[in-house]
């Protein structure tokens, strides 16, 4: 990679699986689906960006924080790869994938990566690196990525049973390759189940999901005693119920990430929603709660922020990664092929709200050159400056410092 180094302050599928957090059922559209709240929202005309809802925003505030809650040991820095070699002939290059990511972690920490694994972690650490499964084999996250970055922490002392791959849907994952035969000895472990089938309407059989209890087959992979509150009701169907395993006020964390994890690295893609983006804190936010759908038009990106500041994201995301090898401009956070372009680009950051912050301005540079109708209303950006007000990170795009190679 030829290297021009600069420190800067920058201004700124699965089927389209049931819209991931919209939910599909016999009755048809259970609620709107992130894409389809998004491109309302755009729409508004609102004067200022406000909680609409009475959240338990104040719990997760009240506990007092750890030399590895976010921002991270490296608030506000972002290191920007770009290396057009990252893909060949149309095909990822693992070799390159891997030097690239060595040298992000370098420029992010000052160290080569051996000595970096032991600014983030100890030999008896569980690490947990969570991918996003969405648009399988088109924008979701690239299984060559999560090799270097599997290699990296073995190299570094952890043993398979140590690094668990994860996300919140199960069969999601599958899809987009993240199975025990692609990562032998490496955990894969989903939060919850789903029958995609009764989801879709395609079938009456609930037996796959419901026990005979009445409650769903993936209830006790949550935590009940650790959960984001708001003050907003959930549909009460099975279809919801069958997607969102709870439908109540509460949507609680997974079991693995309260008690499963004691690090986790976070993989996100590179995409939109709407004029938004569906990145760092999106994966984390939506991908590690349940009960989600019912968040979506009132607090839609209010929970990118509010749900990192719990302490068990907020103290154990100790890195973020965005694969930016593919993009997407639009249709988002669905994959949508006509959107998709070669980006060619990694991102480093402890700091998942800095590193939003500087892909939020990259992807819409990208909107706008492909002729796309921005709207550039706070709505889409303010969680970030919400998130430094709360002290999570730095949202104030004149206080990054971002760090360009390429």
């Amino acid at each position: 990679m030829s290297e021009r180094e600069r420190e800067l302050q920058r201004s700124y599928s699965r089927r389209e699986f049931l819209k991931l957090t919209g939910g599909i059922g016999v009755g048809g559209l259970v609620l709107g689906s992130p894409t389809a709240w998004a491109q309302e929202a755009s729409k508004t005309d609102s004067p200022a960006w406000t909680p609409k809802v009475q959240t338990n925003i104040q719990t997760a505030l009240a506990v007092p924080r750890t030399e590895f809650s976010l921002p991270g040991l490296f608030p506000g820095r972002v290191v920007e790869i770009r290396d057009p070699r990252l893909q060949r002939e149309g095909k990822t290059d693992p070799g390159r994938i891997r030097k690239d990511f060595h040298e992000g972690i370098l420029r992010l920490t000052g160290k080569k990566p051996s000595e970096a694994f032991k600014l983030f972690f100890s030999k008896n650490d569980t690490v947990g690196i969570k991918v996003n499964p969405v648009g399988a084999g088109q924008i979701s996250t690239h299984t060559e990525l999560v090799d270097s970055v599997i290699q990296w922490l073995r190299e570094g002392g952890l043993s398979g049973q140590q690094i668990v791959i994860w996300d919140r849907f199960e069969p999601m994952m599958k899809d987009a390759g993240f199975t025990a035969a692609r990562f032998p000895g490496v955990r894969i472990e989903a939060l919850q189940t789903i029958d995609e089938s009764a989801a879709e309407g395609k079938s009456n059989d609930n037996s796959r999901w419901l026990g005979k209890d009445g409650h769903h087959l993936s209830e006790d992979r949550f935590d009940r005693d650790i959960f984001y509150w708001a003050d907003v009701e959930a549909p009460q169907d099975l279809p919801y119920l069958n997607q969102h395993v709870f439908n109540g006020k509460e949507s609680y964390f997974g079991k693995l990430i309260t008690k499963g994890l004691t690090k986790i690295i976070n993989l996100p893609a590179f995409k939109n929603t709407g004029n938004g983006i569906s990145m760092a804190t999106k994966n984390l936010g939506y991908g590690s709660i349940c009960n989600t759908g019912r968040l979506h038009k009132p607090l839609f990106f209010h929970v990118n922020t509010e749900v990192l500041a719990f302490p068990c994201l907020r103290d154990k995301v100790v890195l973020n990664i965005v694969d930016g090898i593919k993009g997407q401009y639009d249709g988002g956070p669905d994959a949508v092929p006509k959107f998709i372009y070669d980006l060619n680009t990694l991102f480093f950051s402890t700091d998942p709200f800095a590193v939003d912050a500087v892909c939020h301005q990259s992807l819409l540079e990208k909107r706008l050159a492909m002729g796309v109708k921005v709207n550039r209303h706070p709505m889409f950006s303010e969680y970030l400056r919400y998130a430094q007000r709360l002290g999570l990170g730095i949202g104030e795009v004149s206080q990054i410092k971002h760090v360009l190679l390429g």
